[in-house]
C-alpha cells in the first residue's frame, strides 16, 4: 500500500482544503490540540488545549501508552472527550499523529530503478525491515538523497515508514468515539518538520523531549532524513531526583518543573543532579550525530528541543555546551497568527504543541 509520505496516511475522497482543522497529538502522558484556520495564505490559531495526566508519575503502566505498552483506547478517549469539552473547538475534523515508537522507520539504501519498477523494489525491500506480514502494515516511503557508487551506478537514499493497521484502526476508533472525523494520520516526526523552521544551510537536529520518550529527528532540505528514539525522557530525570533526594515522584516533578538546571539556595542541589541524568540522553544524541555523519557525510551543528521536556530551566544551554551544538530556539508560531490576548499562554505552551501545529498545518498543503 503506497502512501503520500509528504502528505498523509489517509483516504482523502472528497477532502475539501478549507474552513477549520484540528491537529491532534495523543502522547505517552497528554493529550494536546490545536485549531488552525487559514485565510489568504495566512495560519491563524482558533484554539488550542492540552489535557496531561500524572498518572503515569505513580505508575508507570497508567501511560496513555509508550514504546512497552499499548495505547489504552478506553483512557485515551476519556481525555481526548475531556479535553473537547473544554476546548469547545468549531472544528470536527482532525488530523492525527501516531508516535514513533508506535511505527518502523528506518533508512536504506538501493540503485535508482525507473518510476516504474520504484514501487515493487521498495515493497520488497521493506519486508526485510518491517517484523510484521507486510499486509498487516501500511507502508510509505520518499527517496532522500541521491549519490553515485562505485563503477559509475546512481543509488538513492529511501526514508521507509510502516504504521501497523491495528494502531491506526485503534486512533480511528478513539477519534470516533469522541465524536470527531479523522482526515488522516501522519506520523509525528513529519509534523514536526512543519513546526520547527530550518535555519542556516546544514542539517538541523529536532530533540523531542517527551515524557517517556526521546524522539531525534534530523532534517536537511525541507525532508526528515534520519529519526531514532530512546526510552528515556521526563520521567526519567524526575525519578531520579525521586531516589537521590528521597521524595515522592510527584514532589520531585514538582522541583523539577519549578528550579530545573537552575536551582539556587536550598534547590541548588537539583542542579547538580539533573545534568547526570540528562547525560544519558544527550549520549544518545550523539550516537545519532555519529550515525548520521557516517551515512551521509554531513555533520550536524544546529540543534532545536521540542515537546514538554524543552521547557525545564536550564535545558538548552546545557545540552547545546555538552553537545557543541548552535541551539536553536525555535517558534512553532513563526507562521500562525494568534489573538495577543493569549500571550503569555501561548509563548508557554509551543513546545508541547508543536507536533498538534504541524498536523494542522497539513492539512492545508
Amino acid at each position: 500500500m503506497k502512501l503520500d509520505i509528504s502528505g498523509f496516511f489517509a483516504d482523502v475522497t472528497n477532502f475539501v482544503r478549507g474552513g477549520r482543522v484540528l491537529g491532534i497529538d495523543i502522547g505517552t502522558s497528554s493529550v494536546k490540540v490545536a485549531e488552525l484556520t487559514r485565510a489568504r495564505g495566512v495560519f491563524s490559531l482558533a484554539n488550542y488545549g492540552i489535557l496531561e495526566t500524572s498518572d503515569y508519575l505513580r505508575n508507570p503502566n497508567q501511560a496513555i501508552q509508550s514504546s512497552g505498552l499499548a495505547i489504552d483506547p478506553a483512557y485515551a478517549t476519556r481525555l481526548l472527550e475531556t479535553l473537547l469539552r473544554e476546548v469547545q473547538p468549531k472544528a470536527k475534523k482532525a488530523l492525527v499523529t501516531i508516535p514513533s515508537f508506535l511505527s518502523f522507520v528506518t533508512t536504506f539504501d538501493m540503485p535508482v530503478l525507473p518510476a516504474s519498477e520504484m514501487e515493487r523494489g521498495v515493497q520488497f525491500q521493506a519486508r526485510q525491515f518491517i517484523p510484521l506480514p507486510i499486509e498487516q502494515v501500511s507502508v510509505d516511503w520518499a527517496v532522500v538523497s541521491q549519490y553515485e557508487g562505485e563503477r559509475g551506478q546512481s543509488y538513492q537514499r529511501i526514508l521507509l515508514i510502516g504504521i501497523p493497521n491495528d494502531v491506526i484502526e485503534a486512533y480511528t476508533n478513539i477519534c470516533t468515539a469522541a465524536h470527531l472525523s479523522v482526515v488522516a494520520f501522519e506520523l509525528e516526526s513529519l509534523s514536526l518538520l512543519r513546526s520547527v523552521p530550518q535555519v542556516g544551510e546544514g542539517p538541523l537536529l529536532i530533540l523531542d523531549i517527551g515524557a517517556l520518550v526521546t524522539n531525534m529527528i534530523v532534517v536537511y532540505g525541507g525532508r526528515v532524513q534520519y529519526s531514532s528514539q530512546v526510552d528515556y525522557g521526563g520521567a526519567y530525570l524526575t525519578h531520579g531526583l525521586s531516589q537521590s533526594l528521597g521524595l515522592g515522584m510527584l514532589r520531585a516533578e514538582d522541583l523539577k518543573r519549578h528550579s530545573g538546571l537552575t536551582g539556587t539556595g536550598n534547590e541548588a542541589q537539583l542542579s547538580t543532579l539533573l545534568p547526570s541524568y540528562l547525560d544519558v540522553i544527550i549520549e544518545e544524541v550523539n550516537n545519532v550525530r555519529g550515525v548520521y555523519g557516517q551515512r551521509y557525510s554531513q555533520k550536524i551543528e544546529t540543534l532545536a528541543l521540542v515537546g514538554g521536556g524543552a521547557n525545564l530551566l536550564g535545558v538548552a544551554a546545557y545540552a547545546g555546551e555538552q553537545l557543541g551544538l548552535h541551539v536553536h530556539a525555535p517558534s512553532v508560531f513563526f507562521d500562525v497568527m494568534y489573538d495577543p490576548r493569549l500571550e503569555p499562554a501561548v509563548s508557554l505552551v509551543g513546545h508541547e504543541l508543536a507536533a498538534a501545529l504541524g498536523a494542522a498545518k497539513g492539512y492545508f498543503s
